[in-house]
């Protein structure tokens, strides 16, 4: 009882900081939508591509530390989970800076020529790979070690940073609109670089480096292809249907949505690094999945609601609030439907824990294939920047139900092989 007290405890203190940080966001985009147009909104994101793809250069070794980490510790291992830690962190300053040091020698020269615009739109790559690639190692080693009260304040700073910087938006909006892009991400880092659970110094030995990074791009090359090349794709579609304002609005109704399924993601955040603790532990897939089980029939349940509710008082929100944004509405509509995708991912987490990237990678790739197939489809019948909407939607929701059933089919021969070698034995 106390341990479910805690879980709870644990979900809600998440939620009720996420809610805090989206309250203040909210103003913050509130204010911004006042002053920014999509099209200048589109311009700056359409950069993201370049972070998006920086993140390839972390090898994987952040997705297997996110599994090795508590499977070691459930396991009993802590000065071996320590050293996968410290791989991890040599790794990802190495790239970060290589990489950084780059894109501000291209923001320099940007300057350099006259264009402050596309200047500033390398700046927010820089704080955005510094973010993805460093902050992407801080923040697997806060969910790993279940360091969630660490993760939720750093959050609400980055919101309260972010809400510092709005009263600039009256005098010069653009400079505003940069500064908001970054500043959250400048002071979460900076917070949980200070308090981060592992502190641990330089190692970086060839040979587990390398057999880390074997096992990682393995799990890597699925999730790559499911998020980086999958937004970069979504946005080249959005720039080819609908311009820089398609991207704009696009991007606006994803930030509505991640903010009406917090409490998904804040369970999932939560249970993850527990399935592959009891997963090193037991080395048991069914007691895993079922372990599963309740958290995601309730976490789909609140998913249903909250959608359904956004969907209702969401559209007469944004035309008051955000008129500028009033076109986002259809397209908010349908990205509503990705919360109950996020609900239903909990256990597909266990594709990970198995290192199973055969499984991890086909259902990337017929993910994405199903979504290029439905936008193109789409947008030959006249629907323009929707098709690419439902071709995300549709083909998440095949990513999800090809992985869940490549586990149920996994534990099914798992059953099959242990019956046999009962019988044998009984034999």
């Amino acid at each position: 009882m106390a341990g479910r007290k805690s879980t709870v405890k644990t979900i809600g203190m998440i939620a009720s900081a996420d809610l805090i940080a989206t309250a203040l966001g909210i103003i913050g985009s509130l204010v911004q939508a006042r002053f920014i147009s999509p099209g200048d909104l589109g311009y700056i994101r359409k950069y993201s591509v370049v972070s998006n793809y920086a993140v390839f250069l972390t090898l994987g070794l952040y997705i297997i530390l996110q599994r090795e980490y508590p499977v070691l510790i459930g396991r009993g291992e802590q000065e071996k989970a320590r050293r996968v830690v410290a791989i991890g962190q040599s790794w990802s300053l190495l790239v970060s800076g290589v990489v950084c040091g780059g894109l501000i020698l291209v923001c320099i020269g940007q300057l350099l020529e006259g264009d402050w615009r596309e200047a500033s739109a390398w700046f927010i790559q820089i704080v955005s790979v510094w973010t993805a690639i460093y902050g992407g190692y801080l923040m697997c080693t806060f969910r790993s070690g279940q360091e969630f009260e660490q993760v939720a304040k750093s959050g609400f700073l980055a919101s309260i940073a972010g809400i510092v910087v709005l009263p600039l938006f009256a005098v010069w909006p653009f400079a505003a609109m940069v500064l908001r892009s970054v500043a959250g991400s400048l002071v979460s880092s900076i917070y949980q670089h200070r308090v981060r659970p592992v502190k641990v110094g330089w190692c970086l030995p060839l040979g587990e480096f390398y057999g880390l990074v074997k096992r990682g791009m393995r799990l890597f090359a699925g999730t790559y292809v499911r998020y980086n090349f999958w937004l970069t794709f979504e946005i080249w579609l959005m720039l080819r249907y609908a311009g820089d304002a398609g991207v704009g609005l696009f991007t606006f109704s994803m930030m509505i949505v991640m903010a009406v399924g917090q409490l998904s993601t804040a369970v999932n955040q939560i249970f993850m690094p527990r399935l592959a603790q009891h997963f090193g532990k037991c080395g048991n897939l069914g007691e895993c999945l079922r372990m599963s089980l309740k958290p995601t029939i309730i976490n789909v349940l609140t998913a249903v609601f909250f959608s359904g509710l956004a969907w209702l008082i969401l559209p007469a929100v944004i035309s008051f609030a955000f008129p500028k944004y009033t076109p986002a509405i259809p397209i908010l509509n349908v990205l509503l439907l990705d919360t109950i995708n996020v609900a239903m991912s909990l256990p597909v987490y266990m594709v990970t824990v198995l290192e199973d990237y055969r499984a991890q990678t086909a259902a990337a790739v017929v993910g994405l294939a199903v979504f290029i197939l439905v936008a193109y489809g789409l947008h030959f019948l006249g629907l323009k920047e929707m098709s690419v909407v439902w071709g995300t939607i549709i083909g998440r929701f095949a990513f999800v139900i090809i992985s869940l059933a490549s586990l149920g089919v996994r534990h099914i021969r798992l059953k099959r092989n242990k019956s046999l070698t009962l019988g044998s034995d009984f034999a």
